[in-house]
């Protein structure tokens, strides 16, 4: 099965060095998201996204990507996040 990671770097790049280790164990292309065609998404049978989590959400820019796709059928999906806290953000 053929497996594309689409990845949403910023910041730090934690999350971007997780989707390369999952990549290289799942024989997988990785992309930068400003990178990805859409139109080469029916070359692919997993399709992993990956993102850092901005107020308990993805990057805007992944999300609006994946409002922006035409329907997608008979893809398996699956999602990468990580997330970091300022503990003085939780204590207000």
């Amino acid at each position: 099965m053929e497996t594309a990671i689409i990845n949403k770097p910023i910041y730090h790049g934690n999350t971007k060095e997780i989707a390369e280790v999952v990549a290289s164990s799942l024989e997988a292309e990785l992309y930068d998201l400003k990178d990805f065609n859409p139109y080469i998404m029916g070359e692919y049978d997993i399709i992993g996204l990956d993102s850092q989590l901005y107020w308990f959400k993805p990057h805007k820019k992944l999300g609006m990507f994946i409002e922006d796709l035409d329907r997608v059928e008979n893809k398996k999906v699956f999602i990468i996040s990580t997330s970091t806290y300022r503990k003085n953000l939780l204590d207000a």
